[in-house]
């Protein structure tokens, strides 16, 4: 791999986490030792880069192999690789009227690298006739959080030899391109995080992590799918799917299964409680939360869906536990909950602010994609129905990013995946947003006074699924909400809702939904898809926005 500079970061690691203060039930008065949060910064990685094959030798068997040395980077330091950071693309938007023009924008930095190819002969690079080597990858592989020129991979991996990226731009069924190969560091942990820069945009691409050294590799990972986003001006039409609610009791997730099945996705959401971290057993500590995700991510729904397309995702309450409360929990247990979260996905974790989760992705100038956290950051001691009275439901910080992305975006779309609904729902309780009301009338205010077109709320959280206007009538009647699943969650009985308010009602049956934006027509089409395949009855929605 050729650096352009080294970087080395020291860690400051997580200060305090076994003194913090007594919250009765949720109080953890002893957490995991401190080296298990290992959490190096995230690899940058050049698609132009070649890596040398490490000096090994080949495992006999194709069985994994140990060179008698540890990973290169420790938990003190890493290697980083210092990128150019693309102009903001909306430098030139007036800041919204409403939102301090200090606000930054905030979009993920677009990676901006070189782009020639590495020195693998395009002949010598197709991987997927080398075994699978499940011991050493048993969690399959992830990609997420893709921009038009970057892209996050992720594995774990059991062994201690030499792990190898490789990255390969694809036209149909045939190797375009090999757009990296080279060496990845697992943490100590074993899990691997590596954003690789300097892709093209709208490509299709496979990956594999590698055995036996860059170029004669011995055995694989699972093999994984991914697509840059479209260019900064595209306005070509997107597909893309999207669930909530993953319980454990519907291991292995068939409708996942059939999810990770299908190869016309560009992406996928998953809104939250991708785990159930207390259930069948509660975790408290970084090591019970690893074997929560060990245990879901090992099944054949979420290796599927994982390695089947590129990933945004982000959590809700049962990544911790039911209904958590920010005030009140132990920070230490947070710490896990969040440590883990981040060690099991491909979702980047910000430059300033590491334990951010919100974050936002542009597809062209068809849609963007908000990702919230509508958990880590409410004040559940602020809550009131009434709206005169301040709340936080998002902090300040989000709420006017969300504000100020929303006012300043040029897509056509504005999905907002936000883990809880924000529709008026009969029979809600205190939860959601309804219990937040002084803010939910904020960001409903700022979407229909600017009237913003184009915005639809993508949530979980319910255990069913439907499209809904968030008010039946007045001001905030025309913005639109798809609530997503369950994917494995109690299939409930009927909701009490306002049928008039809901034209898809879809409950006791698993799903996730399917959605085709056209900016051309402007038209958003949304099916409810079971773990056949089919299309729920009953369950399409499209609209002209």
């Amino acid at each position: 791999m050729k650096l352009t500079r080294r970087t080395f970061i020291k860690l400051t690691g997580v200060a305090g986490i076994a003194g913090s203060a007594g919250c009765g039930e949720d109080d953890v008065s002893e957490l995991d030792p401190m080296e298990e949060f290992d959490s190096p910064p995230d690899e940058v990685l050049d698609a132009g880069a070649d890596e040398p094959d490490a000096a090994v030798e080949p495992d006999d068997a194709g069985a994994d192999f140990d060179s008698g040395a540890e990973p290169v980077v420790d938990a003190a330091t890493e290697v980083r690789l210092d990128v150019p950071v693309e102009p903001p693309r909306d430098a030139s938007v007036e800041p919204p009227r409403d939102v301090p023009v200090s606000v930054p924008r905030d979009v993920p930095r677009v990676d901006v690298g070189r782009d020639a190819g590495t020195t693998l002969p395009v002949r010598d690079a197709d991987f997927r006739d080398l075994p699978e080597r499940r011991t050493q990858f048993p969690l399959g592989v992830m990609a997420g959080d893709a921009t038009d020129t970057s892209v996050m991979f992720w594995t774990k991996y059991t062994g201690k030899s030499p792990v190898v990226l490789r990255v390969l731009e694809m036209d149909g069924g045939r190797i375009a391109a090999v757009r990296f190969n080279g060496r990845v560091t697992p943490s100590g942990a074993g899990f691997v995080r590596a954003i690789v820069t300097g892709l093209r945009p709208n490509r299709k691409h496979l990956y594999a992590f590698l055995l036996g050294g860059a170029t004669s590799p011995s055995g694989r990972s699972l093999t994984g799918r991914v697509q840059t986003a479209i260019g900064a001006d595209s306005l070509a039409p997107i597909v893309f799917g999207g669930t909530s609610c993953s319980s454990p009791r519907a291991h292995p997730f068939p409708v996942l299964q059939q999810a990770g099945s299908r190869d016309d996705l560009d992406f996928f959401i998953h809104a939250g409680d991708h785990i159930y971290a207390d259930l069948l057993g509660t975790a408290v500590t970084i090591s019970q939360y690893r074997g929560k995700y060990s245990d879901s991510w090992a099944s054949a729904g979420m290796r599927a869906l994982h390695g089947s397309t590129g990933q945004y995702l982000t959590w809700d309450d049962h990544e911790v536990f039911n209904n958590w409360n920010p005030e009140t929990v132990a920070p230490g247990r947070i710490a896990a909950a969040r440590q883990a979260f981040f060690e099991h996905r491909a979702t980047r974790r910000n430059a300033d602010d590491r334990d951010r989760l919100w974050r936002s992705f542009r597809w062209g100038r068809t849609a963007e994609v908000f990702v919230l956290d509508c958990r880590g950051e409410r004040r559940p001691s602020s809550r009131s129905t009434d709206p005169s009275r301040g709340s936080t439901y998002l902090s300040r910080r989000q709420m006017d990013w969300l504000k100020s992305g929303l006012r300043s975006s040029p897509c056509v779309f504005k999905f907002i995946v936000n883990s809880v609904p924000i529709v008026d729902r009969a029979g809600a309780d205190g939860d959601n947003w309804n219990g937040y009301a002084s803010q939910r009338r904020e960001i409903l205010n700022h979407i229909a006074n600017n009237n913003l077109r184009g915005v639809v709320w993508l949530s979980g959280d319910v255990h069913f699924g439907g499209v809904c206007r968030v008010e039946a009538a007045g001001p905030w009647s025309n913005i639109w909400e798809v609530v997503m699943g369950p994917s494995g969650s109690n299939r409930d009985g009927r909701p009490d809702i306002r049928p008039a308010q809901w034209p898809v009602l879809v409950n006791d049956v698993h799903n996730y939904a399917l959605f085709r934006a056209d900016p051309a027509t402007r038209s958003l089409t949304v099916d409810f898809i079971n773990e056949d395949g089919n299309r729920i009855p009953n369950s399409r929605w499209t609209h002209t926005f």
